[in-house]
């Protein structure tokens, strides 16, 4: 039976794995969405594609179908503030991973000057210390800097109070990195054949971006996640019914590394035929 014969289907659209800052590697990931009942999910790892072969030979193994997809880290230079967006059913991902690799280089060239400050300051690590912390797409990221700081006793978990004090508002381990502007961000994604989408739009005050986003190519809009209370949600579904976008969501599940409580399908939709990310045969 094809999907498009198929039924409704429970969808999580925002899962992250070792690939990126998440804690579970993609098999386990997706081991685990199927056991809870999902029966569609996106691996939308920070910046990269690299593991969507690996996530479509688990899928296929499991019956669970997959949509391919990846988390865009981009920013915008008018105000600086971060925005993401999600990409979904890419055909050029070679592109994709050229274009992404120098600000992929960059986060970690930031997160090894981030241990080396640590170090500095006394905290019991270092560049060989963190290695074993790093997933397969051979990124350091701050949680796994912090995931070796709770093994050595100085955290009880990653976002321990201490993540605030080394990581944000001037902390002696918050190093800066270069991010894609929001803009060029949703114009890789459609000029690589996929569907662009702004992830938890109120995480980062990005409403405002909408028109700009919208006449770039932005085609969808993030409405359920962690982040989004009713009330947000119902400004995003009027905003989605202003610009004519269409709804995702997903529980932005990293594992251990979130500041969370929410596991893969806890704020999924139900995928119908139809919809423009209704997995095709």
């Amino acid at each position: 039976m094809t999907a498009m014969e198929g039924q409704s289907l429970r969808a999580d659209l925002h899962l992250h794995s070792r690939w990126s800052d998440g804690s579970l590697p993609i098999p386990a990931l997706l081991e685990l969405a199927k056991r809870l009942g999902l029966g569609c999910v996106a691996i939308t790892d920070h910046d990269t594609l690299a593991g969507q072969p690996q996530a479509a030979a688990a899928a296929q193994a499991l019956g669970i179908r997959l949509l391919p997809g990846l988390e865009i880290s981009a920013f915008d230079p008018a105000t600086g503030r971060k925005v993401h967006i999600l990409g979904y059913g890419i055909r050029d991902a070679r592109r994709v991973e050229d274009t992404l690799a120098p600000y992929r280089q960059d986060r970690h060239r930031a997160m090894k000057r981030a241990v080396e400050l640590l170090a500095q300051v006394g905290y019991p690590i270092g560049l060989e210390v963190v290695a074993p912390y790093i997933g397969e797409g051979g990124i350091l990221y701050r949680q796994q800097i912090m995931h070796a700081l709770m093994d050595r006793g100085y955290a009880l978990s990653v976002y321990d109070p201490l993540y605030r004090k080394l990581f944000k508002n001037g902390g002696i381990a918050q190093v800066q990195s270069s991010y894609l502007p929001a803009l060029e961000a949703v114009e890789l994604v459609r000029g690589c054949g996929g569907r662009a989408v702004l992830a938890h739009p109120f995480e980062y005050d990005s409403m405002d971006l909408l028109p700009a986003l919208v006449e770039a190519g932005l085609e969808g809009i993030e409405c359920y996640h962690p982040s989004q209370t009713p009330q947000r949600q119902q400004a995003v579904r009027r905003a989605a019914e202003q610009y004519g976008l269409f709804l995702t969501g997903g529980s932005d599940a990293h594992g251990m590394y979130t500041q969370y409580v929410d596991p893969p399908g806890s704020h999924g939709i139900l995928l119908e035929p139809g919809h423009p990310l209704y997995p095709l045969d």
